[in-house]
């Protein structure tokens, strides 16, 4: 088997912006998500919801929104840091 090249990993202003872009596409993502859950939910009424708010995979879209949701501060620090980096240091 061939070993592949290692690349250098480098964290720098665009590594970070191009981090923080990553997340941002998935953290709007599931926003628009739980709004279309949200909105099928009601056009499908109580009644035929409860099953599914019931299943295991609702309850893991539940625990990933939780932990988007947690992930704000993360997302808030790196963000702090991406503005730090563009400001040039004198």
């Amino acid at each position: 088997m061939e070993e592949e090249p290692k690349t250098e990993l480098e964290w720098n202003l665009e590594s970070a912006e191009v981090a923080y872009s990553v997340i941002a596409r998935y953290v709007e993502h599931t926003q628009i998500s739980g709004i279309l859950i949200a909105v099928l939910a009601s056009a499908l009424g109580e009644e035929r919801v409860t099953p599914i708010v019931e299943s295991g995979h609702w309850q893991g879209y539940m625990a990933s929104k939780r932990e988007i949701t947690e992930a704000r501060n993360d997302i808030e620090k790196l963000t702090a840091l991406i503005e730090r980096m563009r400001t040039p240091r004198s």
